[in-house]
């Protein structure tokens, strides 16, 4: 109880900051979290050998990577990290422990991306306040004031969860990037083909990084002109 009342605190005192954000700054600290689609280590027993976005077929071919080298185009002074939140956060976004994301709340990010829903189950995500969480964990990883949030929806069918996450986004002035209708086209967008182990395959294909990262960037290239 004290936790959701602390938690509503954060949310309404922080509404009228994320509604006035602006674009005075450009971005060079560039904080990307997600799922295995973001990073995911080595697993022999499902086939899966690379330690990257699951399951590009090199690193430089996941989305992260491919946005890394886009920003860095245009600002090679910026700094980019990025990690898997699948079970610190998007599995439990309603008691995470915050303590366990200092390593990223450190880097005071300009930008945040979070490419989250694909583990986030529809009847808890209402029952917890998704959006309220995502709120206050997004102000727990950075405390600028200048901070830019942009966040993906789910590359999975996960309707009910992108329209929680859109709304959160046009609430409080964050961009929102529809990743919907990619995994329809299942045969270009993943690696049901390359991999035997159907976890592995419903992941993006190169094909699919690459889309997943065109969407983002023409979402957040303006902030970095």
């Amino acid at each position: 109880m004290i936790r959701k009342i602390i938690l509503l605190a954060l949310l309404l005192a922080n509404l009228s900051v994320y509604a006035n954000n602006r674009v005075d700054s450009v971005p060079l600290r560039v904080l990307i979290l997600g799922n295995s689609i973001t990073y995911h280590g080595a697993k022999a027993s499902v086939g899966w050998s690379g330690n990257w976005g699951m399951a590009a077929s090199a690193a430089e071919k996941d989305y992260v990577h491919l946005l890394e080298s886009r920003i860095k185009a245009v600002k090679p002074d910026a700094v980019i990290k990025f990690g898997n939140i699948a079970d610190s956060f998007e599995r439990q976004f309603w008691k995470y422990n915050i303590d366990a994301f200092k390593e990223y709340s450190k880097l005071n990010a300009d930008l945040i991306i979070l490419e989250i829903g694909e583990n986030i189950n529809d009847s808890l995500a209402v029952k917890n306040l998704l959006g309220t969480h995502l709120l206050a964990f997004v102000h727990e990883l950075s405390a600028n004031k200048n901070l830019k949030v942009c966040l993906a929806g789910s590359f999975w069918p996960n309707r009910n969860i992108d329209r929680m996450m859109k709304t959160t986004c046009e609430q409080n002035n964050w961009l929102y990037v529809d990743l919907q209708g990619l995994y329809q086209d299942r045969a270009k967008n993943t690696a049901i083909i390359q991999y035997s182990d159907k976890g592995v395959g419903r992941h993006p294909s190169d094909t699919g990084m690459e889309n997943i990262a065109n969407r983002i960037w023409a979402k957040i290239a303006y902030l970095f002109k």
